[in-house]
């Protein structure tokens, strides 16, 4: 009868202890279920960001690419090309093969250079033209000993491009009439105006128009307006 007490005691301890195990298994089980549940939720809000960044560099990415485009675009209208890329490459080889060091930039046998080389002039018939005579300051030209006259011998003619900018005042002067008779029309009237782009501006239409194709056009900057009217004639407006 002992041996079966104590048998059934020791029966009962080993199902407590069972019961305990099973029962932090349980806990352990429902803390890992709540731990994935986290970590699930953790990598979707992630899986989300990433998805967020690519997107956001994507665009970034033809924000770039396109404000590369434009500065080469106003590069190209702000300096031009350049002619040295457009210009072939100097061989330095003469018609044997061998370097040829009175020919400068190896051109072909047949192109003259130096000073009885000048190439073709454009033609620039196209452009107005203005004579200005220059002459002695009482005309004509007297020998220093004797005083007696030079006879004429024709005209030296040099040709110049010139290039004039002028910022100029215009007077618009608007003619205006009384009636002199006793109709009933308006007792005064007045000749039409210029177009005005801007209804009391001081500024032409032709200056506003050459403003915005320089800002806009050809990229120049408020800054370097202002101090190109400057030295074109219009002195900058004071500041208060």
């Amino acid at each position: 009868m002992l041996a079966e007490a104590d048998a059934n005691a020791s029966l009962k301890e080993v199902l407590a202890a069972a019961l305990g195990t099973n029962e932090r298994l349980a806990r352990l089980t429902e803390e890992l279920r709540a731990d994935n549940e986290r970590l699930r939720a953790e990598n979707e809000q992630l899986r989300a960001g990433n998805a967020r960044l690519r997107e956001r560099d994507a665009q970034r990415e033809a924000q770039l690419e396109r404000m590369a485009a434009e500065l080469a675009v106003l590069k190209r209208m702000v300096f031009g090309r350049s002619s040295e890329r457009s210009r072939p490459e100097p061989s330095g080889r003469g018609e044997d093969g061998a370097g040829d060091p009175g020919r400068a930039g190896g051109g072909s046998p047949g192109r003259r250079r130096g000073l009885g080389a000048r190439a073709g002039r454009r033609d620039y018939s196209r452009l107005p033209r203005v004579e200005i005579v220059w002459d002695f300051e009482d005309g004509g030209y007297c020998c220093p000993e004797c005083w007696q006259p030079f006879s004429s011998l024709g005209d030296h003619v040099i040709e110049q491009i010139d290039w004039q900018v002028l910022v100029r005042m215009i007077v618009h002067r608007r003619r205006r009439y009384r009636r002199e008779c006793r109709c009933p029309v308006p007792a005064t009237v007045m000749a039409p105006g210029p177009p005005k782009a801007i209804g009391k501006g001081l500024l032409s239409n032709a200056f506003i128009a050459r403003a915005w194709c320089e800002r806009y056009a050809l990229g120049r900057s408020p800054h370097s307006l202002i101090t190109g009217l400057a030295r074109e004639g219009r002195r900058s407006p004071r500041r208060r």
